[in-house]
């Protein structure tokens, strides 16, 4: 009896044994940078590898595990294997990519805390009544395409330079899915690695021979393909977080 009394006595100063810690608190406002790396295949010159840089400022709601996360991106690069090949978001493109709100938790596994974003689907340049099912439109006339970066040109607009004399605009719509999944957390670093998939069509081109389609596909090594999020003051602008970059994405 006298050591069942300990036992009950423990589990009420200590909690019973495997129950769960409070999780980490997460909301507020941070800088993250996502990278992906794809394969492509690029006009003239095949497949290449390209590595797509985003930056983004988030402002994390917390409710216990459940989260919600405002998605404001802040900047778009990429960077090519082949220095023959270029690919330049415009600022109308990252302007008008939209803000996005995601759910995402956080999940008690081994031990510790891992944020989890699942998957969560985007389409550009393009309206879906099923924006996850849908097939992309591939008539520059379908109604359901709209100039979304309100350049004047339909779908989205990148700018493109291959060999660097065969250069132009190419019109896009896209359909862009990711999920995320921390593997470091705490209340200053959220890294990890991202899962994600991209459609796209070319709907038009300025310079003709840029507008074949081309395939964008996951780099098989899922390393490649990763996030730094780092905790920022609540004011923290797009801007500031663009110019602080080396320094908030520095591991």
């Amino acid at each position: 009896m006298q050591r069942w009394l300990f036992f009950v006595l423990g589990i009420l100063c200590v909690g019973w044994p495997g129950l769960s810690v409070q999780p980490l608190d997460v909301s507020g406002a941070w800088a993250q940078l996502q990278i992906t790396s794809s394969l492509t295949n690029a006009p003239v010159l095949g497949t290449i590898n390209l590595k797509t840089s985003t930056i983004i400022r988030l402002e994390v709601t917390q409710k216990g595990t459940d989260l919600s996360i405002v998605f404001e991106p802040c900047a778009v690069e990429s960077e090519s294997s082949s220095p023959f090949f270029k690919v330049i978001f415009p600022e109308a493109f990252v302007k008008h990519m939209g803000v996005d709100t995601k759910p995402a938790r956080l999940e008690s596994v081994g031990g510790s805390w891992q944020l989890f974003q699942p998957r969560y689907t985007i389409v550009r340049g393009v309206r879906l009544q099923d924006p996850e099912k849908d097939p992309l439109p591939t008539d520059p006339n379908d109604p359901r395409i709209f100039d979304q970066d309100k350049d004047g040109k339909p779908g989205m607009t990148i700018r493109v330079n291959v060999l660097g004399f065969i250069e132009g605009e190419i019109y896009i719509i896209q359909r862009d899915w990711n999920s995320l999944r921390s593997t470091t957390l705490n209340t200053m670093i959220i890294d990890g690695l991202i899962e994600w998939g991209s459609e796209q069509v070319v709907i038009g081109a300025s310079n003709p021979l840029l507008a074949s389609q081309s395939e964008n596909t996951p780099d098989p090594k899922k390393e490649n393909s990763y996030f730094r999020t780092t905790r920022v003051e609540p004011n923290t602008t797009c801007e500031q977080i663009v110019k602080a970059r080396d320094r908030l994405f520095a591991r």
